[in-house]
């Protein structure tokens, strides 16, 4: 069965307020804020500016969950594989693969929003993706299509940093304590990434070609900025969701209508398979 996703156009007073579902509340560690001193999430820019008065409008919306609330349970980490990750202090056990606010709010979604002929801009420095206390940080980033990405180490302990790539070229490398790897990354696909050594780590690279992209807070919120007056395909990314599509106009004055997505978990056919 295909993903399920219901679309609404709400206006923004009805995207900010709460919802009235009473929801199981997430694992106390859901929310922790990262680490002082990690990577930003998004490195994304237009490369050519829009005409001197040109009108823009901002793009707001939610993605939320749909359906049952499933039981999302703290990963399980051994003593001994998690030894040196941190002060003698545990590892962060939160599952980050589908982390829901209390009234259902979606964290880490990628909403992207598809304007013609739109260059994202390159950064001239690498884009760092860091490994601090035995996670990776940021969980998501989004990345411009060319960029050079940075693999830090920060923590005391060797990482293999491991990606998942089809588009681009597979990175495989062990990083000593306080190393650094580079890798280019030119074509646009979500990679994953994770650690040999240590496998509760894992983390998303979103490359892309368009600078008009988001990744939704603690609380499903997104907001993209900068869109000229037009009408725009919208698409929304999630690790453990799979995706989600809709439409927005932005207007000549640039208003625009917001957004709530709703996404569900795919479910099984329950089918056997034929030999």
């Amino acid at each position: 069965m295909k993903l399920l996703t219901t679309l609404t156009l709400l206006s923004a007073t009805a995207v900010a307020a709460a919802f009235t579902q009473d929801h199981q509340t997430q694992h106390e560690s859901c929310c922790t804020p990262a680490p002082e001193g990690a990577p930003k999430a998004s490195y994304l820019a237009r490369l050519d500016p829009l005409p001197a008065g040109t009108a823009t409008g901002t793009v707001k919306g939610r993605v939320v969950f749909d359906g049952k609330r499933p039981e999302i349970k703290p990963l399980q980490i051994a003593e001994q594989q998690a030894k040196g990750c941190t002060d003698g202090g545990p590892v962060d056990p939160t599952d980050r693969s589908l982390l829901l606010s209390e009234d259902g709010g979606i964290r880490y979604a990628v909403v992207t929003i598809d304007v013609p002929d739109a260059k994202v801009r390159v950064p001239e420095e690498p884009i760092e993706l860091d490994q601090i206390q035995c996670r990776y940080e940021p969980h998501v980033i989004l990345i411009p299509v060319g960029s050079t990405v940075l693999y830090k180490n920060s923590d005391k302990i060797s990482h293999n940093v491991h990606t998942y790539a089809v588009k681009n070229t597979p990175f495989n490398k062990t990083i000593a304590p306080d190393g650094a790897e580079r890798q280019k990354l030119d074509k646009a696909e979500a990679i994953k990434v994770g650690c040999d050594i240590h496998p509760w780590m894992t983390c998303y690279m979103f490359v892309t070609d368009t600078p008009y992209a988001a990744i939704t807070d603690a609380d499903g919120n997104f907001s993209v900025e900068g869109l000229p007056a037009g009408e725009y395909r919208v698409s929304i990314w999630h690790e453990r969701l799979g995706r989600a599509k809709a439409k927005v106009t932005v207007g000549a004055d640039g208003s625009a209508e917001a957004l709530e997505v709703k996404m569900s978990e795919k479910k099984s056919s329950g089918r056997r398979r034929r030999r």
